[in-house]
This record gives C-alpha cells, structure tokens and sequence, in this order.
C-alpha cells in the first residue's frame, strides 16, 4: 500500500515538474511577444514619419 502510494506520489511529481517547465515556455514565449508588440508600438511613429 506505502509502495503505491510513493509510486503515485512520485509520477505525480514528475507530472507537475513537466508541467510547470512547459508552462513556464509558453508563458516566456507570451512575454517575448508582448515586450515585441509594445516596442513595435512605442516605434511605430517614429518609423512611418521617415518614411
């Protein structure tokens, strides 16, 4: 019973560290491209007064 337990205990484990680095890359990637668009934003008029 003790045996299961750890068993279960552990892939749960191992399911959440998974878990939270893939989140952890889509999360940073969701940064990336928001941090992309504001600067995109910020420049936009300075770039099409120039041109």
């Amino acid at each position: 019973m003790i045996g299961k337990l750890r068993l279960v205990g552990a892939g749960l484990i191992l399911f959440l560290v998974v878990a939270v680095d893939f989140t952890s890359r889509i999360m940073s990637t969701v940064a990336d491209g928001f941090l992309v668009v504001v600067l995109l934003v910020v420049i936009w008029p300075v770039i099409s007064k120039k041109s």
